[in-house]
């Protein structure tokens, strides 16, 4: 485009200046030079100028119209990440407390290959979440625990620079420690993924995010525990995510995505051996994207 640019800028400067000025001198003024009629040179260079002009434009009208197709190919050939609605379901799972990892799929619905794919967690509602498990406490046969966690050897001071997490503590019906579910963060660090190529190529080609395991334990355990009857369910219980999602790729340059997931509760089901399944839409919303 600069030299693009360049060459529209000395197409004009030639074309409206120094022509002109040229043509003055000749034809207008008695310099002596110039031959035949006036008014006929004047009707030869109007038909160039004629020419040049809409030569000019018709450059211009081209040099617009292969930017935006440019543009428009860009779109639709360069990697996107998508992340669709998922149901999950939360099986029963008794005085066991085995659970499952919580899996995020993401979908490159672009047209070229999502390279070096990093995710990184936040819990936007963490404090919320804490104030209404708080309050169902003796229902859920939970406690809390606070601690901060430090990297000693990098860190000068704990108690200013420690991380600050909440563990979970699970108590049986008389109210002694059972297990503990482990701590949970407003924030996590970056996670590297992978590699995802477009689902147009294959349809099965999803990467996966695999959700922190205390945050999983966390969201297992409310999901099988909390009430579910009309007037007591607390929407508030469970963490909603924000998921960054950083990729590249070598033609089209790097892209970050950012994503707000939140539950939906849909039901419960009988499952087998007579087990309960408790199912949830974790729906997904795009925050925005940005290129770089």
């Amino acid at each position: 485009m600069k030299f693009n640019l360049k060459f529209i800028i000395g197409t004009l400067v030639v074309s409206l200046i120094v022509v002109p000025v040229i043509f003055n001198f000749l034809f207008i003024w008695e310099s002596g030079w110039s031959r035949g009629e006036t008014g006929d040179w004047f009707t030869l260079y109007g038909n160039i100028f004629g020419g040049l002009i809409g030569g000019f434009f018709t450059y211009l009208a081209l040099l617009l119209t292969f930017k935006e197709q440019n543009e428009t190919k860009k779109k639709e050939m360069r990697p996107r990440i998508d992340i669709p609605h998922q149901t999950i379901e939360f099986i029963d799972s008794g005085d066991q407390l085995n659970y499952k990892p919580i899996v995020i799929e993401l979908n490159n619905i672009g047209g070229s290959l999502a390279k070096n794919i990093e995710c990184s967690l936040s819990l936007p509602n963490y404090d919320k979440v804490l104030t209404a498990l708080e309050n169902a406490k003796n229902h859920l046969k939970i406690d809390f625990l606070q601690a901060k966690t430090a990297h000693i050897d990098e860190i000068s001071d704990i108690e200013v620079e420690g991380k600050k997490s909440v563990q979970l503590i699970v108590r049986d019906d008389k109210g002694n420690y059972k297990t503990s579910l482990g701590s949970v963060y407003k924030n996590y660090e970056s996670e590297f993924i992978g590699t995802c190529i477009p689902l147009v190529l294959n349809h099965e080609a999803q990467t996966q995010y695999i959700l922190e395991n205390s945050v999983s334990y966390w969201v297992n355990y409310i999901a099988q525990n909390r009430h579910y009857t009309a007037g007591r369910f607390n929407k508030d219980e469970l963490f909603n995510f924000n998921l960054e999602v950083k990729y590249s790729s070598d033609e089209y340059g790097d892209f970050i995505d950012r994503f707000n997931l939140e539950w939906e509760f849909i039901g419960i089901w009988a499952g087998e051996e007579s087990q309960m399944k408790f199912k949830y839409v974790l729906k997904s919303k795009k925050a925005n994207t940005q290129a770089s």
